[in-house]
């Protein structure tokens, strides 16, 4: 009778009871947790663990980590520095395998990517918190300024910190096995709220050289900006270097890379060299309660130095939920494919093609059968799809493809290429809270369904940003299914800048028509924006936008930066509708609320907004 219905059953369900098969749990010894370093201990019991379906359990302890005795090998991460990494947790190649902390702490000392899931499959990592005892940044309160001599002195923290001014330079960490060549790039919090400065872009520095330090009498040490000091740093704020790019990013905390099915539950990242998690060419991904904070009670105004979370040229549906993104110094979320840039047409159906920043070095943009999209300018159009016959990498920056039909006419170098077949994921992320950080809450760049629902934001620059660009980092491309709504906006473009809260455009290089429509069908619905300043909403190229039922509150939290801007403003789009919304404050806007330009505002749709709301 089993016989029999192995026969009948379907190939679906054959494959479900394969997958049910029974999980080996292997437990790490416990005198791992009391030992000065327990990476071989760890890396061997996972080394000689079964491929599939696997339990690896740690019990509850304190776990320190290592290079010296870590795996080892030269790994390429996308929107970091590729090197020859050290790694604790090698989960290569593994299926149905699980790992649980019980709620262990994982510490980290010197340079290591903690976590790496590479060509596995079903995979869940939960309860457990990544950190470095001695983080890789340095903070000092500012107790004073010389506009002209381009000096401030700081009283550095000493606590849980590693650095010593020698040389005239301000070196870090000097207990990790590794010393940032210089101070590199900073950004000054504010005590009381544990976020960015209001004006913190003035203090966002991208330095190219090293600053000079020197201890004074008084025990401070007084830095010279090597260029003009662009503000004062307010007396009291805190100052926090990471060094300087191209060292700041060696690796994130978990990287997933061509894998299937993850899921990242009730895991906390103190710390990270990089980002919190990158996704990079995977597919299915979840991150729940997925926090990535400082340690309470620590002082440390910096969690991880880049991104929080990070998903490249993923497909399949990512969700993000129910988590905590603060003080990282980079986005709590950036979603995108990548472009290639056609370096030379070698043949009616082939040509070379280039990555464009040297943190995209090693990415492998494709493989034979993906479908690409083939921007050929003035166009930025998705109206060419071809399919990849083969493909060859070069180097690490540079390809052959050969498709397997012919290019379009007037293929040419300078054109642009994106792949279709791993750039098309539903993205969703709820219920989480992002605040006290550098740079954006959410940044999209993802043609597939997007759904921003029920998220507590506070930002120094845009809170919600769409701009597929290939002018920098070349992260592709237009979003074309957007529904925002629910949201609480809170107090952001803290940092100043000519951006808005919710700001949609394109920065396609200047080969592309700067005035064709790029987005598409986005919505925002009833969220909630408590702001101290005007630029609410800002939408240019735009292919249908709808706007209603938003509240917009005016406070007297900080100084405006544009106050005579509207609040909302859209340009070279169609397709517009906007009604419903409240502004309260008397219509103290200082400008006029609405700002649509002649060329959206044919055919628009424009009722019932107030203006003037009462409480």
């Amino acid at each position: 009778m089993i016989k029999v219905l192995k026969l009948f059953l379907p190939a679906v369900l054959s494959v479900s009871i394969c997958a049910a098969a029974p999980m080996q749990t292997i437990e790490i010894p416990a005198d791992a947790a009391s030992q000065a370093d327990a990476t071989e201990i760890v890396r061997k019991a996972i080394a000689g663990a079964p491929r599939k379906n696997v339990r690896i359990v740690f019990p509850k302890g304190d776990y320190h980590f290592r290079p010296d005795r870590a795996f080892g090998k030269f790994h390429h991460i996308t929107n970091h520095t590729s090197g020859y990494k050290y790694i604790a947790l090698n989960l290569e190649g593994m299926h149905r395998v699980e790992i649980d902390g019980q709620g262990s702490r994982f510490l980290f000392h010197g340079t290591m990517l903690p976590i790496l899931i590479s060509g596995c499959s079903d995979v869940v990592v939960r309860n457990v918190s990544i950190d470095w005892p001695s983080p890789f940044f340095v903070q000092g309160t500012v107790t004073a300024v010389d506009m002209d001599k381009r000096t401030y002195d700081l009283k550095m923290h000493t606590e849980g910190f590693s650095w010593k001014a020698e040389e005239g330079r301000l070196k870090f960490p000097v207990d990790q096995g590794f010393i940032f060549s210089s101070a590199g790039e900073s950004l000054v919090f504010d005590p009381v709220t544990n976020g960015p400065v209001h004006g913190a872009g003035d203090f966002d520095f991208h330095r190219r050289s090293d600053v000079r330090a020197e201890r004074q009498p008084n025990g401070a040490i007084r830095i010279w900006e090597t260029g003009r000091l662009r503000g004062s740093p307010p007396i009291g704020s805190v100052m926090t270097f990471k060094g300087p790019m191209g060292e700041n990013r060696y690796a994130p905390a978990i990287h997933c890379i061509d894998s299937d099915g993850v899921r990242i539950e009730n895991v906390t990242v103190h710390h990270a060299l990089g980002m919190g998690f990158l996704g990079e060419k995977s597919k299915d991904i979840t991150l729940s309660r997925f926090d990535v904070i400082v340690p309470e009670g620590s002082g440390r105004m910096i969690s991880a130095t880049a991104d929080a979370t990070h998903f490249c040229n993923c497909r399949g549906d990512v969700l993000v939920e129910k988590s905590r993104f603060e003080n990282m110094l980079d986005d709590a979320t950036n979603v995108h494919g990548t472009y290639l840039e056609i370096e030379k047409v070698t043949g009616p159906r082939s040509v070379e093609a280039t990555l464009k920043h040297f943190q995209q070095a090693g990415f492998i943009f494709g493989a034979p059968g993906d479908q690409t999209w083939i921007l050929v300018a003035p166009s930025s159009e998705r109206s060419n799809v071809n399919t990849i016959d083969s493909f060859e990498q070069i180097n690490e920056m540079r390809c052959r493809i050969v498709f397997r039909n012919d290019l379009p006419k007037g293929v040419k170098a300078g054109d642009l290429l994106e792949n279709k077949t791993w750039n098309t994921s539903s993205f969703t992320m709820r219920e989480c809270t992002m605040r006290n950080h550098r740079a954006r809450n959410i940044v999209l760049k993802a043609p597939g369904r997007v759904v921003v629902e029920n998220n507590y934001m506070q930002s120094m620059m845009a809170a919600v940003l769409l701009r597929g660009e290939a002018s920098h980092w070349y992260e592709s491309g237009a979003s074309t299914d957007v529904t925002i709504r629910g949201n609480t906006f809170e107090n952001c473009l803290l940092g100043g800048g000519n951006q808005a809260v919710i700001w949609i455009q394109p920065r396609i290089n200047n080969r592309f028509d700067q005035k064709q429509l790029f987005d598409r069908n986005i919505t925002i619905e009833n969220n909630r924006f408590n702001t101290f300043d005007n630029l609410v909403i800002k939408a240019t190229n735009v292919d249908g936008i709808t706007i209603k039922d938003n509240t917009i509150t005016r406070n007297r939290d900080y100084v405006p930066f544009h106050p005579a801007e509207a609040l909302i403003n859209v340009s070279l789009s169609k397709d517009i509708v906007i009604e419903s919304n409240r502004y309260f404050d008397g219509g103290k806007t200082h400008g006029k609320p609405l700002n649509v330009d002649s060329v959206s505002e044919k055919g628009a749709k424009i009722s019932g907004n107030d203006w003037n709301a009462k409480p």
